[in-house]
């Protein structure tokens, strides 16, 4: 039968170029826009892509080989005399012939069973050197029946047997077997532990070799570190333009003391948490604003700090303005109403709860007047539903808030 294998040089993508979906006669199938019959083409047996072996044939779809030959991989061969596959695919004979499916060895070739040839020259083979399966090391060579090291490789143990290992080059084995090159990244060059070229300077306190010219960590000598957020150039250590290095160690950091909050104008000066730093400066946001605390303190809404140290409560008066004190929210003392008839109007005039109690009758009420309205904050103990209210008049009288004419508009808040 006609061998295939010239078929096989020819890439398959190519003998199955086309134009896909085209209309294939009886018999045939569309593969890749090519027309094939799968039932007798050997390079499509059954299936577009069932390529069969070299010499075998496609009938009725499935791959064939000739009488007498066995598939064996890509190829049909004949089982009882082909010395690469003698009496079964994964057999070679080596240094014999095959007959009969029997491998028969060459004069001074020695029969051995296992993986590998079935006929060996014990004297040379790296697998049977010496005795069958005696294998040889790798980079190993069997001369007369005895492994031995290709140069410039040596031999240095390895448990019970040995290595060939290259002294030259090997930094566990430089210059000599188990002469281990002492830093974590140095190598061996001609049998000597050196710094490789791209790190040429040797550290010995961290066993490692270093660039003195661009280590940060290393830079114009080991263990001579750049601050933080410096480079290091030609061995010498520089911030980016406009900054300066703060602090020392490991803890030295370059710095633009325009903007940094932890060394704002000058090093060391810690802002406030909370506040930026503008110009060299440190700011709270809003207004009023104010630092309280330990040093560096923390921004704190308004203009005073509490005796311990803690920022003031921000406290809302009902009538859209703030104030503050070192209450907690809800109490709604009249202390509180006092501070928030301030908010309300630093200018306003406070009246005696006296005034309105005839009307009211709530003794724990404050009111104030302006020039053109009254309001009464209630606190805590005062009449039912007034607690933490206020009561804001058109009227700038207090007694007419508190005993509002059906005219003066009036309402709770």
């Amino acid at each position: 039968m006609r061998s295939l294998l010239a078929l096989f040089a020819v890439p398959l993508a190519l003998l199955l170029a086309g134009c896909p979906g085209k209309k294939c006669p009886s018999g045939e199938t569309d593969c890749a826009g090519t027309c094939i019959d799968l039932q007798s083409n050997p390079i499509a047996c059954g299936g577009c892509y069932t390529v069969c072996p070299a010499g075998a044939a496609c009938l009725a779809g499935t791959c064939s080989c000739p009488a007498g030959q066995d598939p064996c991989g890509q190829s049909c061969v004949d089982l009882q005399t082909d010395r690469q596959h003698c009496g079964s695919c994964d057999v070679f004979c080596g240094l014999g012939t095959c007959s009969a499916g029997a491998c028969a060895c060459d004069p001074g070739a020695t029969p051995c069973t296992g993986p590998g040839a079935a006929c060996v020259d014990l004297s040379s083979d790296t697998g049977n050197c010496g005795a069958c399966r005696k294998e040889c090391p790798a980079y190993a060579a069997c001369v007369s029946g005895f492994c031995q090291c290709v140069a410039p490789r040596v031999p240095c143990p390895v448990g019970s047997s040995f290595a060939c290992v290259a002294t030259l080059t090997d930094p566990a084995n430089c210059g000599g077997c188990g002469n281990v090159c002492p830093f974590t990244n140095d190598v061996c060059a001609s049998g000597v532990c050196q710094c490789p070229p791209a790190l040429p300077d040797a550290c010995p306190v961290t066993l490692t070799c270093v660039n003195w010219q661009t280590d940060e960590l290393n830079c114009g000598a080991c263990g001579t570190r750049c601050a933080a957020g410096a480079t290091c150039t030609a061995g010498l250590c520089a911030c980016p333009t406009g900054e300066v290095v703060c602090g020392s160690g490991a803890s030295a950091v370059c710095s633009d003391r325009q903007t940094d909050e932890q060394n704002c104008g000058t090093c060391g000066n810690r802002c406030a948490t909370g506040a930026t730093c503008t110009s060299g400066a440190c700011s709270c946001p809003g207004s009023p604003s104010v630092v309280c605390g330990a040093s560096p303190g923390q921004c704190c809404a308004g203009n005073a700090c509490c005796p311990s140290g803690a920022c003031l409560t921000v406290h809302q008066n009902g009538l859209g303005q703030s104030y503050y004190d070192c209450g907690a929210l809800n109490q709604h003392t009249l202390a509180q109403a006092d501070l928030a008839a301030k908010a309300w109007s630093p200018s306003a005039r406070q009246v005696n709860g006296s005034l309105i109690r005839s009307c009211s009758g709530d003794q724990n009420c404050l009111c104030a007047e302006t020039s053109s309205q009254a309001a009464i904050w209630c606190a805590a103990g005062s009449q039912a539903g007034r607690e933490g209210r206020v009561l804001v008049t058109d009227s700038p009288n207090c007694l007419a808030a508190a005993c509002p004419a059906p005219s003066i508009g009036s309402s709770w808040n």
